[in-house]
C-alpha cells in the first residue's frame, strides 16, 4: 500500500480559497501518527481535516490508506472511491483501490455492455469533465474563428473550406460536449459502499422480502430513496432495498 501523499495535499492547499491553520495542523499531525503506524491516531487527525469542510484526493487517500491499515476495509474503499471521484486518473488512488477490493467478500459478474457504449465509455474517459469542457470551449471559438472566416471570405473556394471547417468543428464540438456530460454523470452518480458486514437486500422497502445479501465494502448504485431506505443497485444488475443506516454516501 502506498503512504501518505504530503506533497500533492500541499500543492491542494494553495488551490484551496479557505482552509484553517487547524485543519492543517491535523493533516500534519496525521501524517506524523501514520508514519509513526498509529493509523487509529491518524484516522483522528484526518476526520478532523473533513468535519473542517475540507475536500482533497489526497485527504481522501491518506484516510483511506489509515483505515486499511486498521483493518476497517469498508470504510477504506469508501474514502478511495471519494478520492477517485476527485481525481480518476490517480494511478496510487486506482492501484490502493484495487487492492482493497480484492479483500471483500462479495464478487459479481458484471454484466458487459454493448460494443457502442463501451466505446463511447472509454472514449469519453480519456479525459475528466473539467478536460472536456476546456476543448468544448476551444472547439467553439475555432469554430466562431471559421464562421467569420466564411462571411469576410471573397472566393468561392475559401467560403467552402470555412463552411466545410465549421461543420467539422461543429461536429467535434458536439462530441465533446456529450463526453463531458457522460463523465460529469460518472463523477456525479449516486453511489455508496456497503459498511454493514451482511446486509440483506429486500424487495419492498419496510417489508422484510429478502432477495439477495451483500457484504461490507460492496459498492452500489442509489436509484432512489423512500424515507429511511435505499433502492440499490450492485454490478451484475440486480437491485432491491436497504436501510439507509447500512451504508454511506461516496
Amino acid at each position: 500500500m502506498n503512504r501518505t501523499k504530503i506533497i500533492k495535499f500541499i500543492a491542494t492547499l494553495g488551490m484551496t480559497f479557505f482552509l484553517s491553520t487547524s485543519a492543517f495542523a491535523s493533516f500534519e499531525q496525521g501524517n506524523q501518527y501514520f508514519i509513526a503506524g498509529e493509523y487509529r491516531e491518524a484516522i483522528k487527525s484526518y476526520m478532523a481535516v473533513v468535519e473542517s469542510g475540507m475536500v482533497s484526493a489526497e485527504l481522501y487517500f491518506n484516510l483511506g490508506n489509515a483505515f486499511f491499515r486498521t483493518g476497517d476495509i469498508a470504510r477504506a474503499i469508501l474514502f478511495y472511491e471519494r478520492a477517485r471521484r476527485l481525481s480518476p486518473k490517480d494511478y496510487d488512488i486506482l492501484l490502493n483501490l484495487g487492492i482493497a477490493n480484492t479483500r471483500i467478500a462479495d464478487r459479481f459478474e458484471v454484466m458487459p455492455d454493448v460494443f457502442f457504449v463501451q466505446w463511447w465509455k472509454t472514449f469519453s474517459g480519456l479525459f475528466s469533465s473539467d478536460g472536456w469542457a476546456i476543448i468544448f470551449l476551444v472547439l467553439v471559438f475555432l469554430s466562431v474563428l471559421s464562421l467569420a472566416w466564411y462571411f469576410l471570405a471573397f472566393s468561392y473556394d475559401r467560403k467552402k473550406m470555412a463552411f466545410y471547417t465549421f461543420v467539422l468543428l461543429f461536429v467535434f464540438s458536439g462530441i465533446t460536449l456529450g463526453s463531458a456530460i457522460q463523465q460529469h454523470r460518472e463523477q456525479t452518480r449516486p453511489a455508496g459502499i456497503i459498511l454493514t458486514n451482511r446486509v440483506e437486500v429486500s424487495s419492498t422497502p419496510q417489508i422484510h422480502r429478502p432477495q439477495f445479501s451483500i457484504h461490507a465494502g460492496t459498492k452500489v448504485d442509489i436509484l432512489d430513496e423512500l424515507g429511511n431506505y435505499y433502492r440499490i443497485r450492485i454490478a451484475d444488475g440486480n437491485s432491491g432495498w436497504v436501510a439507509r443506516e447500512h451504508l454511506e454516501i461516496i
